[in-house]
Formats: structure tokens, C-alpha cells, sequence
């Protein structure tokens, strides 16, 4: 009995020594992994993070931008100034300061040497409110090349939390602050901005991109009405001013843009500034992958506009795919009639000639030969009426007149004959 006892204890102890073991191991294995955990989140960062990325190092100040100026231990200057259509900026103290062509750090260094004469060590920190509109030039393969204005585009302040739709009430209230002065040194309290903002529509969930809210090069591309089959985005050549402290002139960068249409890489969709020039060149060969993959991009349109008259049944202004020929568009609106002939084809070309053809249509030609060529944007098509066509017309207004003269004379003589 005793040995019963006894085997059952040492059994019992046994399972309890296991128990605690597995328990142990366990733990440690959580705590690992716990540790690894807090390991892998607390992965250091530089501090050279938090620095700026002065990608406005280069950016040339010029007639629209607005600049917030905060002048250290002189509140009673800083505030909001424009440079105005002169490209100067009216100071306190310095009067009218001409600063079209400098940098925010030219200026920077040219108001703290100017204003040593009213303040003791001036310190000067400016950052730019509202960005001028800006002009720049798209040339090469793309579907209309020319110079394309971009709008100006505020910073983040009161302006940009308000949804875009209420953008011009926005605009309103912004500008009442400053409707009497070029400089605003007095910001409206909080109270004063829930209160005007009380029935505006505030968007805070909109995920955008580091660059949705500036000009970049895939805007320039887009307001260019697209890619072709044939353009050279391997090899796109960027032009732009250098500013004048560091000399003038120009400059000059070629891009790789092909990784943005294939895997979605928006590291080469580089900023745009005001009087930069795209040049894309032009491939010897057709790809047809691109027009594909630009749509899928957005760098392309998926439909285009072009406008038809004339012997056909539905005439009209007609959205067509991108690359669409001649026989897409009378698919649509046709059929002709049965006199119709030649289709006369009216075109802007890509430098700014003007195209002038009549084109002897075939529905069974090859896309893109000179029987059913590709369409652009913008083109006005009129089907004429074949030469039996013209002559039955011709022929119907010659005879019309004497048409009524005998319906009327057959008329008269029936009624006098009752």
C-alpha cells in the first residue's frame, strides 16, 4: 500500500516538474518573440530624416507667388506678400523691393543685409503660401504638343482643408483678409475660422500621392493630350532655368520615364517649375505596348474627340479610342448614304501646320493606311457626296421650279374644269 502510495506521489511530481518546464518554455519563446517584435518597430531613423528635401532650391520667384515672411523678434513685419505684376514686393521700411529671378534663399540673404539697418542681427525665415501659375512647353511625340499653363497652387493653410468644390468660397473669405493690402500681418483667430467654415465641407480622408497636389512631369504629358506608339520615353529631355545667383542660363536633364508607365514608379515624375521645356523624341519603330500601358497609367486619354458632317447618318461631334481610325468613326455614325464619296479630313499637325486631304475611304483597308488612317483629337471630317450625287442635287434644283409650275397649272385646270 505504502508503495502505491509512494509510485503515485513520484508520478504526480514528475507531471507537475513537466508541466513547469513546458510553461517556462513557452514563456521564454513569447518573450523572444515579444522582443523581436519591439525589435523590428524600433528600428532607428537618422535624424537627417526630418531635414527638408530643398527641392525648392532652385525655384525662381516671379509675379503671383505669395510669400508668408516671418520676421524673429519683429512680429510687427512679418505676414503674406505678393509680388506683384513689376516683380517687386512692397516692404515696411524698404519700400518696393524688386525680386523677380531669386531664389527664397537669394531673398532670404538680401532682406536680413537690408533690414541690418532698422534691426539689430535680423533673422528671416520665408516659405512660399501660394505658387504662381505656371507655363510650360511640351514638344515632340505627344498628341498636341504646345505650351500648357498650369494653375497656381497653395500651400497647406486655411485654403487647402476646405473640400475642392468650395474651393472658390474659400478663395472669397481668403481673399477678403487681404483685399486692402499686399501684406496680411494678422491671421484670423479660430473662432473666426470654424465660424466661416461652419457650412463648408471639410475633406480629411482623400489618400493622396507626394506629388497630387504640385506639377510634375506625367501632368505635362497628360495636358499634352497623351502618348503615341512612337514616343521615346526612355529618353525625355527636361530644360530648365538656372537661377541667377548661381550664374543663369540653362540647364539640362534626360529622364527614364518607362518605369513609371510599367511598374507604377513615381520617383522620376519630377517636380515642374514655371518656363521648363519637355522635349520627347520620337522611336523608329512602332511600339504598341505604350498607348496600352499609358492608359493603364493615366498618362494617356482612353477616348479622343473628333467631329463628323456631311452623307452620313448621325453627324456629330463623336468620342472614338485613342488611335482610332476613320473606319471606328464611321462605324458609329454611319452608314454614309448611298451617294456619298470621298471624306475630306481637316487637321492641326503636330507643328502647328494645318492638313488639308481628301481621303478615298475603304471600311476593308488596313488600320492606318492612307485609305483608313488613324484619327487625332480635334480632327473635322466631312463625307462629300459622290459626283452622281452632286449631279442628282444639281439636277433636283434645276427642275424643282418647274415642278410647282405644273403641280399649280394642273391644280388651276382641274378646279376650272369643276
Amino acid at each position: 500500500m505504502n508503495i502505491k502510495k509512494t509510485n503515485k506521489f513520484k508520478a504526480l511530481s514528475i507531471n507537475i516538474v513537466g508541466c513547469l518546464c513546458i510553461s517556462s518554455l513557452i514563456n521564454a519563446q513569447a518573450q523572444a518573440q515579444a522582443q523581436q517584435v519591439v525589435t523590428e518597430r524600433t528600428t532607428d531613423i537618422e535624424v537627417s530624416y526630418l531635414e527638408s528635401t530643398n527641392e525648392l532650391n532652385d525655384y525662381i520667384l516671379d509675379t503671383g507667388d505669395r510669400l508668408n515672411i516671418n520676421f524673429i523678434n519683429a512680429p510687427e513685419l512679418s505676414g503674406f506678400y505678393t509680388i506683384n505684376e513689376q516683380g517687386e514686393i512692397y516692404f515696411e521700411r524698404l519700400k518696393y523691393a524688386f525680386v523677380r529671378g531669386l531664389t527664397i534663399k537669394e531673398l532670404t540673404q538680401l532682406l536680413e543685409e537690408r533690414y541690418k539697418e532698422f534691426l539689430l542681427n535680423p533673422e528671416i525665415y520665408i516659405r512660399i503660401d501660394q505658387f504662381k501659375p505656371i507655363r510650360v512647353a511640351v514638344k515632340g511625340e505627344v498628341r498636341s504638343p504646345g505650351m500648357i499653363k498650369f494653375p497656381s497652387f497653395t500651400s497647406t493653410n486655411i485654403k487647402t482643408i476646405l473640400d475642392p468644390l468650395d474651393r472658390k468660397t474659400s478663395d472669397l473669405y481668403y481673399d477678403n483678409l487681404t483685399k486692402n493690402s499686399n501684406r496680411s500681418s494678422i491671421l484670423p483667430s479660430s473662432k473666426d475660422i470654424i465660424s466661416n467654415l461652419n457650412s463648408q465641407r471639410i475633406s480629411t480622408l482623400d489618400i493622396k500621392r507626394d506629388n497630387d497636389y504640385i506639377t510634375t512631369l506625367s501632368n505635362a504629358i497628360q495636358g499634352a493630350g497623351g502618348l503615341t506608339s512612337y514616343s521615346d520615353i526612355s529618353k525625355i529631355e527636361i530644360v530648365r532655368d538656372i537661377p541667377i545667383g548661381n550664374g543663369g542660363g540653362k540647364k539640362r536633364a534626360i529622364i527614364d520615364f518607362q518605369s513609371y508607365i510599367k511598374n507604377a514608379d513615381t520617383s522620376k515624375d519630377i517636380r515642374l517649375f514655371d518656363g521648363d521645356s519637355i522635349f520627347i523624341p520620337k522611336l523608329q519603330t512602332k511600339d504598341p505596348t505604350i498607348i496600352s500601358n499609358s492608359i493603364l497609367s493615366g498618362l494617356s486619354p482612353r477616348f479622343m474627340t473628333v467631329a463628323i458632317s456631311g452623307e452620313i447618318e448621325n453627324p456629330g461631334t463623336i468620342e472614338i479610342p485613342i488611335e482610332g481610325t476613320l473606319s471606328d468613326l464611321i462605324d458609329l455614325t454611319g452608314p454614309r448614304s448611298p451617294l456619298s464619296g470621298k471624306v475630306f479630313l481637316l487637321r492641326y499637325n503636330q507643328d502647328g501646320t494645318l492638313t488639308r486631304r481628301n481621303i478615298n475611304y475603304s471600311s476593308r483597308a488596313t488600320p492606318g493606311s492612307s485609305q483608313n488612317p488613324y484619327l487625332l483629337s480635334g480632327d473635322i471630317l466631312t463625307v462629300k457626296s459622290s459626283i452622281l450625287g452632286r449631279s442628282t442635287k444639281t439636277l433636283g434644283e434645276i427642275t424643282q421650279p418647274f415642278v410647282g409650275i405644273y403641280t399649280t397649272k394642273t391644280l388651276y385646270e382641274s378646279l376650272t374644269k369643276n
